[in-house]
């Protein structure tokens, strides 16, 4: 077994998502979650304290949530194509597992 730093599945709904890391650890974390704690050069900025992220959570909650394509990138990361906003972004494993814990629901 792994040390949970490297996502072995993902499973996608409408609104959210399950995934699934190397220590076997599973979450359902939402698209928004994800979306707000993007971190391209564009997103990244818009985090610097609370409520900044706040903003950037309702702003990103306006928006059409629909489920978006998904590309692996490398071995390390994921990156999501978001129909609406920004798909720029590369969620690295690593970033994908903190998220997780900080803003998902653990299914283990």
């Amino acid at each position: 077994m792994g040390d949970g730093s490297v996502l072995t599945d993902l499973e996608r709904s409408d609104e959210d998502c399950i995934l699934r890391f190397d220590d076997g650890v599973s979450f359902n974390l939402s698209y928004v979650s994800i979306r707000s704690r993007c971190q391209c050069a564009k997103c990244k900025p818009r985090q610097e304290n609370e409520q900044k992220i706040i903003e950037l959570e309702e702003e990103i909650s306006r928006l059409i949530l629909e489920k978006p394509k998904v590309e692996l990138v490398g071995r390390y990361g994921i990156r999501f194509e978001w129909p609406t906003g920004c798909s720029s972004g590369i969620h690295s494993f690593i970033h994908l597992r903190k998220v997780s814990e900080e803003l998902g629901k653990p299914l283990n």
